[in-house]
């Protein structure tokens, strides 16, 4: 009997198939070949085994193959929205966005309100955290509005040009409070590609995609 030359070429096959932590189709022939070569003849390979040892590597391979497809698939969708995300450069966008820009003395805010606001409040603050302003444009209705900022301060001093964050709050006549969010509208000047995340630059900041609500020329 030949069991010793068994173990010892069906383990060396084993070590080699497992050396590249894959079991090709040409290293499980092998190792099948290895088994029928090197078996006991009073205790032959069971065909019923080897069957399924086959079906589960054909499925094995299936599987394999479908996922190297797919992965395929999704690099080739990926290039295409990345190539349709660059016509955006020079377009008008309206993003979600706390940020406030006030160029020239004077700046605007979007506000979008799911339903009618009795009262709405915008706060300004400066780059330090510090409240400089208070906005009350009073009762809005639903959708999207937009509110003008003189640049003014609450005392009336002019404020500087530059980057500054609003907070909105609103309420409708019951006194429940209204899930409104503020944006702002900038010129898309660039859109970055960066780990399968697609960013875009406008009015010198970035922003997902998912952040932008409105596009126009």
């Amino acid at each position: 009997m030949q069991t010793g030359s068994i173990d010892t070429t069906t383990s060396a096959a084993a070590t080699t198939a497992s050396s590249s932590n894959t079991l090709g189709q040409s290293a499980f022939l092998q190792l099948l070949v290895t088994e029928l070569q090197n078996q006991d003849p009073t205790s032959a390979q069971d065909p019923n085994t080897m069957i399924t040892q086959m079906a589960q590597f054909s499925s094995l391979e299936q599987q394999t193959d479908t996922n190297t497809l797919l992965t395929s698939m999704q690099n080739q969708v990926s290039a295409l929205f990345q190539a349709q995300s660059s016509s955006l450069i020079g377009t008008n966008v309206q993003v979600t966005s706390s940020s406030l820009d006030l160029s020239g003395g004077t700046a605007s805010v979007g506000i979008s309100l799911p339903s009618a606001a009795a009262k709405v409040s915008l706060t300004i603050s400066n780059a330090n955290g510090q409240t400089v302003a208070t906005l009350n444009p009073g009762a809005m209705a639903e959708g999207s509005q937009v509110v003008t900022w003189n640049g003014k301060s609450t005392s009336g001093t002019q404020l500087p040009d530059g980057t500054y964050t609003v907070n909105i709050a609103a309420a409708d006549s019951s006194g429940n409070s209204v899930a409104a969010t503020t944006t702002s509208s900038a010129t898309v000047t660039a859109v970055n590609f960066s780990n399968g995340t697609i960013m875009v630059t406008a009015g010198g900041q970035q922003y997902p995609l998912s952040a932008i609500n409105q596009i126009s020329n």
